[in-house]
C-alpha cells in the first residue's frame, strides 16, 4: 500500500502512518521470532496489518475479503487473530486501574483533575445461551455495554469497562472500582442522568437535575444542565470516533470472549491518533 496522503491514509485504515510504523515496531520483533527457525512466514507482517485494519475499519465478510486479496478464508481469519493476539498482549494496549493511568499521566506532565463518563450500547447477535442477560430493554435487542472514561482536558481514555446488556449504568461505575481512587485523588467526575445517587458515593460528581411531576426545573437548574452537556459532548465526540472502526458500531458478529481484546485495540489507536 503505497499512499502519500496522510489524511488519506488514515480514511483508508484510521491510523495515521506515523502510528503504522509504532504498531509494525510492535509486531515485527513476534512475527520474527515466530519464525526464526525457518517455518513457514506466510505473508508478510505489514500486510497482515492492513488486513486486520481493514476488517476493523469496514467490518466486512471475511469471505469477501478473502475475494478481494486472493486469500483463503482461513488465512484472512488466522493473520486478523493473530494481529489481535500480539497487540492485546502487548503492555501499550492494556489499561491498568485508573489511579494507574491517571499516574501515567502525570508523568507525562498531564494532571487530570476531570474525568467524563458515559456507557455505549454496541448490537450484537443473539446469544445461544442465556439470552435475556444480553437482552437490553432500552435498544430492544441483545447488546453489550461498554463504559469508557476520559480524562476532560485531553480527552484520552484512561479506563474502560465492559459489561452484559442487564447491568445498570451505576452498577457497572461501582464493579469497574473507580470511586475510591478518585475520591483519593480528589478528582471530579461530569455524568448523565443515568447515573442517580453517584452522588452519595463519589465526593465531587456532577449530574443533571431531573424535573417530577411535582418539580419543575428552576431557570438556574436549566442553565446548569446546558452547561454539563456541552462540556459532556467530549464523550460523545470520542465514541464517535472509535466508531471509524465499523467494528464497534454494527452488530457485533464475532465471538464475544475476544471482544474486550477488540476494545482495548481500538481505544489504544484512538489515544494514539490524538498524540
Amino acid at each position: 500500500m503505497k499512499i502519500e496522503d496522510d489524511s488519506k491514509f488514515k480514511l483508508l485504515t484510521g491510523v495515521t502512518k506515523k502510528n503504522f510504523n509504532e504498531l509494525m515496531e510492535i509486531l515485527q520483533p513476534e512475527y520474527d521470532k515466530a519464525h526464526k527457525n525457518g517455518s513457514n512466514a506466510g505473508i508478510g507482517v505489514g500486510s497482515r496489518l492492513v488486513l486486520a485494519l481493514t476488517y476493523w475499519r469496514e467490518y466486512r465478510a471475511m469471505r469477501q475479503m478473502a475475494f478481494d486479496y486472493e486469500l483463503a478464508v482461513s488465512t484472512v481469519c488466522d493473520n486478523i487473530h493473530w494481529i489481535e493476539d500480539v497487540l492485546g498482549n502487548n503492555n501499550k494496549f492494556n489499561f491498568g486501574t485508573i489511579k494507574e493511568e491517571i499516574e501515567k499521566l502525570k508523568k507525562e506532565g498531564i494532571d487530570v483533575k476531570n474525568i467524563i463518563v458515559d456507557v455505549e450500547e454496541q448490537p450484537i447477535e443473539r446469544p445461544i445461551e442465556n439470552q435475556e442477560k444480553h437482552y437490553s430493554g432500552k435498544k430492544k435487542r441483545h447488546t453489550t455495554k461498554n463504559q469508557i472514561i476520559i480524562d476532560e482536558g485531553t480527552t484520552k481514555i484512561i479506563n474502560i469497562y465492559n459489561s452484559i446488556a442487564t447491568t445498570h449504568d451505576f452498577q457497572m461505575i461501582k464493579d469497574s472500582n473507580i470511586i475510591t481512587p478518585l475520591n483519593e485523588l480528589g478528582i471530579s467526575g461530569k455524568f448523565d442522568s443515568g447515573y442517580q445517587g453517584i452522588q452519595k458515593e463519589l465526593e465531587q460528581a456532577s449530574i443533571p437535575y431531573k424535573k417530577s411531576k411535582y418539580h419543575k426545573l428552576t431557570a438556574e437548574e436549566k442553565e446548569f444542565n446546558k452547561n454539563l452537556s456541552s462540556q459532556r459532548v467530549k464523550i460523545e465526540h470520542t465514541n464517535r470516533t472509535i466508531k471509524i472502526f465499523r467494528i464497534m458500531k454494527e452488530t457485533y458478529r464475532n465471538h464475544q470472549r475476544r471482544y474486550d481484546t477488540k476494545l482495548k485495540i481500538m481505544c489504544t489507536i484512538y489515544n494514539m491518533n490524538l498524540n
